[in-house]
């Protein structure tokens, strides 16, 4: 296996030899060999690019709806007679918005809303973001968060942060994106944590990457699958922690049983190109390849299709025994 630093750089080698060769170079069949040398530079750039670990990106920005009310209590009691006006009105937002009334439903989240309740000031809060039931308001969107996030709700800080990373009714301001996001992260929101990680990992600097691990790890520990995809790629990458394959495996295989598809294409990259530790298997590969293209993952489906035509008759068998 060729030294990361040399993998990494092996592309733009055979295309700055194939330059020199073509400037260089006077005999046509110099010039031939230089043209050569670009193409499987790009060649291997390209598959380099295809088979790199996945990482997962921010998503649901200011868009995470906050959990509804409970129809019975633990003993399978209705829970009408006890709710609060501001609940009963919250519950009537919530049987509207299942049902796909949304006009009707933001109408019972603001009447909700305005009476103090916070789940429903970060529901409207989505609708607005959304344009759901009614026209798009940032402005309102930010508004409701704000006062449930002034209240500690979570939820809402999560989805103000977001809207500062997303510039959603504020100038993108990534500082005050990280403030919100650390006080839902405070809190143990798992999706809050893991913003906070890439946010961190996206700051220069080696100790803003060992933060980025922490704050995936936490996420990654109450099993966030996309928390424990990225945890992985720095392991894999060797970026904020000594570069450690098993525990890359470890973090994928955790995501991948539970059926997200990136986990189970960066296992297919690990057993098709081997690793440290790692010897590469072209069955297990495949099999991890499939159950992502089985969910629709486009990368993976080409891979799996060239790999279905390498396999032998007895990686075969061995598939056919793993799917």
């Amino acid at each position: 296996m060729l030294p990361k630093p040399l993998y990494e750089t092996l592309p733009y080698g055979y295309v700055l030899a194939g330059v020199l060769a073509i400037v260089g170079i006077e005999p046509i069949f110099g010039k031939v060999c230089g043209i050569l040398l670009i193409v499987i530079g790009l060649f291997v750039y390209q598959a380099r690019m295809r088979y790199r670990h996945r990482k997962q990106r921010i998503v649901a920005y200011g868009g995470a709806r906050h959990p509804g009310l409970k129809r019975t209590d633990k003993h399978g009691e209705p829970l009408s007679r006890t709710r609060t006006p501001a609940q009963q009105d919250f519950y009537r937002g919530e049987e509207n918005y299942a049902e796909g009334n949304y006009a009707e439903a933001r109408q019972w989240y603001r009447q909700a809303a305005e009476e103090g309740n916070i789940s429903a000031q970060v529901n409207l809060g989505v609708m607005c973001v959304a344009g759901q039931g009614g026209p798009l308001d940032y402005q309102e969107a930010l508004y409701w968060y704000g006062r449930a996030a002034d209240q500690g709700d979570a939820v809402a800080q999560f989805n103000l942060g977001a809207m500062y990373v997303e510039g959603q009714g504020v100038a993108r301001n990534f500082e005050e994106a990280m403030r919100w996001y650390r006080k839902a992260a405070d809190q143990s929101h798992a999706p809050a944590q893991f913003s906070l990680g890439i946010l961190y990992e996206q700051t220069p600097g080696t100790i803003h990457l060992q933060e980025a691990l922490q704050w995936y790890r936490k996420a990654a520990d109450q099993g966030y699958a996309p928390a424990q995809v990225n945890l992985g790629v720095l392991y894999a990458e060797g970026r904020g922690a000594r570069q450690n394959f098993q525990e890359a495996l470890r973090w994928y295989q955790a995501a991948a049983t539970s059926g997200y598809a990136p986990a189970q294409f960066n296992l297919g990259v690990m057993y098709l190109e081997g690793q440290q530790g790692i010897p590469a298997d072209r069955a297990i590969a495949y099999v991890w390849f499939t159950r992502a293209a089985g969910q629709g993952d486009a990368d993976a489906q080409p891979i799996q299709q060239e790999l279905a035509a390498q396999l032998t008759a007895e990686q075969k068998a061995q598939v056919a025994e793993m799917l």
